[in-house]
């Protein structure tokens, strides 16, 4: 993985459903945070809701879907920030959470430290 400039993260939530078709949405406008917890709450199963984030200057959501190995989760290790590209490195993880079988890549909502600009994502192991 390259040195680049490291990212504060929060690992915000895993959501064992789609809530984007691309590899990954950058949630830039409390809009589309609306539009993306209209989804989720669509999909959510019971009473409760969760809270829906507010978009600020000082922080970037977004939702990634990296591609399942072995495991039918992931857990993100760090992320860094070279030239236009955002790398994060993720291992596998066994949520208790979804079912043992799931092949479904889940979308994890992230929340990032500072205002960041990138064109792509790339994961690795």
């Amino acid at each position: 993985m390259p040195v680049g400039k490291e990212i504060p993260f929060e690992d915000k939530y895993h959501y064992p459903f789609t809530l984007t078709p691309k590899d990954f949405l950058i949630i830039s406008s409390q809009e589309t945070m609306d539009e993306v917890f209209d989804l989720i709450h669509q999909r959510n199963v019971g009473n409760r809701f969760s809270p829906i984030p507010a978009v600020s200057e000082n922080e970037t959501y977004i939702i990634i879907k990296p591609k399942l190995k072995n495991s039918n989760d992931v857990s993100i290790d760090s992320i860094s920030l070279d030239s236009d590209i955002l790398y994060i490195k993720i291992s596998e993880f066994d949520n208790p959470d979804f079912k043992k079988a799931s092949r479904v890549s889940p979308d994890i909502l992230l929340k990032l430290t500072g205002n960041v600009n990138f064109k792509k994502i790339i994961t690795t192991y």
